[in-house]
């Protein structure tokens, strides 16, 4: 046995090699994501509210303020709207989001949805991707 490890070294340290990059390439992925790896929807509302839904649990809120209502849905690790007042009602016809730095907007309702890792901050709705377009409501890209 001693003699195939002799043989054999320098695959066996290439092959351990490997593992640990592919192990740390992994802890490295989790982490991004934040603790745990778990994903947030931050939702902003006009009266100056936000709720945090996690992506990871299916679940409706029904957000109804002074400009009007919204009901988004978390459903398989990812958060839309299914319903609004607003007058276009772009933001129902958008494709669910579930990556970070993904935001759906509804400026009619000052609504604006992002997502998150867990424990982060949110940022700030980004209306220069609206500016110029006839749609008040969309998911910025």
């Amino acid at each position: 046995m001693g003699s195939f490890v002799q043989r054999n070294r320098a695959t066996i340290v290439c092959a351990i090699v490997v593992a640990l990059l592919i192990v740390g390439l992994a802890a490295w992925a989790g982490s991004a994501r934040g603790a745990g790896g778990r994903l947030v929807a931050l939702v902003h509302d006009g009266d100056g509210q936000t709720h945090e839904l996690p992506l990871d649990k299916d679940t409706t809120l029904y957000v109804v303020t002074s400009l009007g209502s919204n009901t988004i849905v978390v459903e398989d690790g990812a958060v839309c709207v299914t319903a609004a007042d607003c007058p276009n009602g772009t933001c129902l016809h958008e494709q669910p989001v579930s990556e970070p730095g993904r935001q759906i907007i509804c400026l009619p309702h000052k609504l604006w949805i992002e997502v998150v890792p867990e424990g982060a901050e949110g940022g700030e709705m980004d209306v220069s991707l609206v500016e110029g377009t006839d749609d008040v409501d969309l998911v910025a890209r």
